[in-house]
């Protein structure tokens, strides 16, 4: 059972001392702006420069980003808060800066500019970008160490994509490059371990065209297990598994997830679990056909599972975690289908006829995310997760603090988020994690141990094995 009747309010303290566990983060996710800033500095993508009427302004140059880069100059991934015109201070510091999500003409919606904005800063899609150097993914790392240390996050699962290694280290073929990453990637693991956080990663690559690499996808899919393999036998126990993320209409004009089956069904004699990104807009019928197909150890997002009763069914047999950030989803336009009010899948009973009287429906209240009946009238293991943090999304405590109602102002009546809801998500956070069995046991400790320190009353299947 992974639900508690416990109703208990949770404050601005519990939050800030609860231990929390992060099974779902992308590394460039955690690239905030003034990092992404400092990043373009470092490495002469951008700089600051007086006018002739003696006011600070961003050149970019020397140096540019990839050609093939949508976004096209470096700057423009930049504004300030409330989309206004860059400002700076006296030394030329940016003032309140943000990520300008707008920075596609072509395609002016939100997704598409953060998507734009990931592939920049980190600079594996379209080199060079943001990242250049192995002192520069150090230099991300170290700012998320602080971030996960400044919210008492105990553990984290950036999810990276391995083809970063030829970024870091051009001058070395690609075999060796990621030989190289891999050393760094341990050692990142050890120095997080040292200041008291476990930290494990996957590969994340993404199953559509703006990868930006040649190649099938069921090709792309062999490509990614071989590298996870190659990360196995040099540093065991580093990359835990792998997860797939694009978007799902793109991803179905790739081939879909029956294009990657091969790939993924070679994870598990390697020692290595399954993730995948679904449900957040094709549709359930879409994540359905990658359960059925990936043999997924996880889900990621899944908010259009809500759509079919009988996809919920299998899930719960299954006991399949589902990992969920419902702020992202919200800032950056997920979807659910609506038929007579209520979720319902697209298509008519025949799987195929699309329905006329189901439209889709932009979520828009965390009211209106799945999120809460998934876990409390469904009763799914459903775990919390940040994604995204700095780029579209928010970090995870103060995900914490909207959904229990702290700084979000829900409907009368709707209850938020409950100190036993949050034991529970974080339970099953690390259900839903890819670590070994004794990392587990500890980051189960630690959670009983704020739940007894709080007296709350929890029923969970991992307090009791």
């Amino acid at each position: 059972m992974h639900s508690s009747n416990g109703v208990t309010p949770l404050t601005e303290a519990m939050i800030a001392s609860f231990p929390a566990v992060d099974p779902h983060v992308h590394v460039p996710g955690t690239i905030s702006p003034q990092t992404a800033w400092d990043l373009g500095l470092r490495n002469g993508l951008i700089h600051m420069k007086r006018n002739r009427q003696g006011k600070w302004e961003v050149i970019d140059g020397p140096k540019s980003i990839g050609a093939s880069d949508p976004v096209k100059q470096y700057s423009h991934i930049f504004t300030s808060k409330g989309g206004h015109e860059l400002t700076f201070d006296k030394k030329g510091n940016p003032l309140a800066l943000d990520y300008n999500y707008f920075c596609l003409p072509e395609q002016p919606d939100k997704f598409s500019g953060f998507d734009a904005i990931q592939g920049t800063t980190q600079g594996h899609r379209h080199r060079p970008g943001g990242i250049q150097t192995e002192d520069d993914y150090r230099f991300v790392m170290d700012r998320y160490l602080k971030s996960c240390l400044d919210q008492n996050i105990t553990y984290v699962e950036p999810s990276q994509n391995i083809t970063i290694s030829q970024v870091l280290y051009p001058e070395l073929p690609a075999n060796d490059a990621r030989s190289k990453f891999f050393q760094l990637a341990k050692q990142m693991v050890t120095h997080y371990a040292a200041h008291g956080v476990v930290l494990r990663f996957t590969h994340c690559a993404n199953k559509t065209g703006a990868a930006n690499v040649p190649g099938s996808l069921k090709q792309r899919a062999h490509d990614w297990v071989d590298w996870l393999a190659q990360a196995v036998a040099e540093v065991p126990g580093v990359f835990v598994g792998m997860t797939t993320a694009g978007h799902e209409g793109r991803e179905i004009e790739s081939g879909g997830p029956d294009a990657m089956a091969d790939g993924y069904h070679r994870l598990k004699p390697l020692g290595l679990l399954g993730e995948g990104h679904y449900g957040e807009g094709a549709g359930v019928e879409h994540l359905d056909r990658a359960l059925e197909c990936l043999s997924l150890d996880r889900l990621a997002h899944a908010v259009q599972m809500i759509e079919s009763t009988a996809v919920l069914d299998k899930i719960r047999t299954r006991d399949i975690p589902i990992i969920m950030m419902p702020y992202i989803n919200l800032s950056l336009g997920t979807t659910v289908h609506y038929k007579d009010g209520k979720p319902h899948s697209k298509y008519m009973n025949d799987g195929f006829t699309r329905d006329p009287d189901v439209e889709k429906k932009y979520l828009q209240t965390l009211e209106e995310h799945p999120f809460f009946p998934l876990l409390r009238e469904h009763h799914l293991p459903i775990a919390l997760a940040s994604d995204d943090p700095q780029q579209g999304g928010i970090d995870y405590k103060d995900q914490v603090k909207l959904l229990a109602g702290l700084t979000y102002a829900f409907k009368p009546g709707f209850a938020p988020l409950s100190a036993e809801e949050l034991v529970i998500c974080n339970l099953n956070a690390v259900h839903a994690a890819f670590c070994e069995p004794e990392v587990k046991t500890h980051l189960i400790a630690t959670i009983a141990q704020w739940t007894q320190a709080h007296a709350l009353t929890v029923t969970h299947p991992l307090l009791t094995a």
